[in-house]
């Protein structure tokens, strides 16, 4: 079955009104196959469009566990964005992820848990598997994977963790929670991704800067629970 039709089936969008059909209801945005984490649905198809749409600049953020060498020139060409294949794609945000060496580290996101083992936050890194995280304001089709598969990166694992002020937190995969509509003119986490340089980091950001960084807005107050 589909998504929506495993949706559907437990109760999701169903009419509270005897004898009416069910909602319609369109998924925001889309994660291929082989990718997990949030998926945001909705019944209102004009505020599905807007949240997809690249012009708002909504930050979509991913983690991604790399295997491969990755390098000063890898990451700057990630920031940058470039041409691959005749399609154009802007610069994401990206940050690795520190994992104390010869230590495990169990994170649970989405009901699932990796283990990473020795891994280095440098930009010179020679471990094979290297967790990172990314941040972008498009969502064209297996965009992260194409990019850094060009650059000899082999994904091996991708989580969408947040769209826009949506939040996956620690629901577990394969729940379905009714939530509060997020407006998108009050949303934060939106607006060109920045960069920050060395001398930028201690400064206070500008009032709606889109900066890529670690820090969480308040958890959405969950309403029903399929």
């Amino acid at each position: 079955p589909t998504l929506l039709e495993r949706l559907y089936k437990g109760g999701v969008g169903k009419n509270k009104s005897k004898g009416k059909p069910r909602e319609h209801l369109k998924p925001i945005g889309r994660l291929d196959m082989l990718t997990e984490g949030l998926i945001l649905v909705t019944n209102n198809g004009a505020y599905a469009h807007d949240m997809e749409l690249p012009a708002n600049k909504l930050h979509r953020v991913y983690r991604a566990r790399v295997h491969g060498k990755l390098t000063s020139s890898k990451l700057k060409a990630i920031r940058s964005g470039f041409l691959l294949d005749g399609v154009r794609y802007k610069g994401m945000g990206v940050k690795l992820e520190v994992v104390p060496q010869n230590k495990k580290n169990r994170t649970t996101v989405g009901g699932s848990r990796s283990q990473n083992r020795g891994q280095k936050g440098n930009a010179q890194s020679s471990s094979t598997n290297i967790w990172m995280r990314i941040s972008c304001v498009e969502g064209k089709n297996r965009q992260i994977r194409k990019i850094l598969s060009s650059l000899g990166l082999n994904v091996t694992r991708l989580i969408r963790i947040s769209f826009g002020d949506y939040i996956l937190n620690t629901v577990p995969a394969g729940m379905a929670l009714e939530v509060p509509v997020k407006l998108l003119e009050a949303q934060r986490r939106r607006g060109k991704i920045i960069q920050q340089s060395t001398k930028q980091r201690n400064k206070e950001p500008r009032k709606n800067e889109g900066q890529l960084d670690d820090s969480i807005t308040k958890p959405v107050e969950w309403i029903k629970q399929y």
